[in-house]
């Protein structure tokens, strides 16, 4: 597989350190734009089990935005001998079928948990519909959110789904960090006890995203991270050295966020709607690294060669 995205950025055949270096930078520069590159050229769902649509269901698959996601609507039928946690539900069968569906752009796959689907549908027993389930304006974030027009991923490639959304992740939040500590005027930091400690707490919350990077680089090079603290996080499983890495980041976004509150009243002008803008761009790409880090099957290894 030698799919990339329209921007360059490097697919599942790539090293694993290329795919670090090449999302991260990218996530920094637009982390919307990095977001849609990704889920328009590879479809990452694709490694869950999907409902089928209900044959003749009704009613008929449908989907809307609301703030932070979708509410999705309709009636599909668990997989036969699907064991996963998650499910991916499309709104139809078809190109056709999911663009009648929806006026919401090229969003046709929603990924749920299991737990949170209601029970199966009356039906005979031992037929189709007696798995059947239905929906009504059920609540999807946007990271979950996603479309069958990019090239499927195989199971083998979900080392590259972790690394890509935890690159993407650790840029944005590095993007984040400049933000805050460009609020800061350097005459105003001077004279303001409050800019100060923001100016401080930028520069620390960076100087977290660069350790977690050299952590994770070193760790998809299979190399230990000579002199670093946490040297022997590359002997750690790969699940569990993405999850602390996403865990961090999310933290750097929260307190990054949190030290803009201070400076609003400065100049009379909000000045934290940058900072809100960024993080609501940045939204989804958080989503979707929770839930490959933390949530979506073991499937694959941190610093295994690409799928052949």
């Amino acid at each position: 597989m030698t799919t990339a995205t329209p921007g360059g950025l490097p697919g599942p055949d790539a090293d694993l350190s290329q795919v670090l270096e090449r999302f991260e930078h990218a996530g920094h520069r637009d982390p919307a734009a990095a977001w849609n590159a990704f889920t328009g050229t590879w479809n990452w769902a694709a490694l869950l089990d999907t409902a089928p649509v209900l044959a003749d269901g009704d009613p008929r698959p449908a989907v809307r935005s609301v703030a932070g996601g979708f509410l999705l609507s309709g009636r599909w039928r668990r997989p036969t001998g699907g064991s996963s946690e998650w499910l991916a539900l499309p709104l139809g069968a078809d190109r056709r079928q999911w663009r009648e569906c929806s006026a919401e752009g090229d969003r046709n796959l929603f990924v749920v948990p299991v737990k949170a689907l209601p029970r199966a549908l009356p039906g005979p027993a031992g037929t189709y519909e007696s798995e059947a389930f239905e929906l009504t304006d059920m609540y999807v974030r946007t990271g979950l959110a996603t479309h069958t027009a990019g090239t499927a991923l195989r199971a083998g490639d979900a080392g590259f789904v972790r690394v890509a959304v935890t690159a993407m992740a650790l840029g944005a939040a590095r993007r984040l960090t400049d933000v805050v500590a460009a609020l800061v005027p350097a005459a105003t930091a001077d004279a303001c006890p409050e800019a100060m400690a923001t100016a401080d707490v930028a520069a620390e919350l960076a100087a977290v995203l660069y350790d977690e990077r050299t952590v994770l680089a070193a760790a998809v090079r299979g190399i230990p991270a000579a002199g670093h603290a946490r040297a022997s996080a590359v002997a750690e499983p790969a699940a569990t050295l993405l999850a602390q890495v996403g865990t961090r980041v999310r933290h750097v976004v929260v307190a990054a966020y949190e030290q803009t509150l201070p400076l609003t009243g400065w100049d009379g002008v909000r000045q934290a709607d940058r900072v809100v803008r960024l993080v609501e761009d940045a939204a989804p790409v958080l989503q979707c690294m929770r839930f490959a880090t933390e949530r979506m099957p073991p499937v694959g290894d941190l610093v295994e060669g690409p799928t052949q």
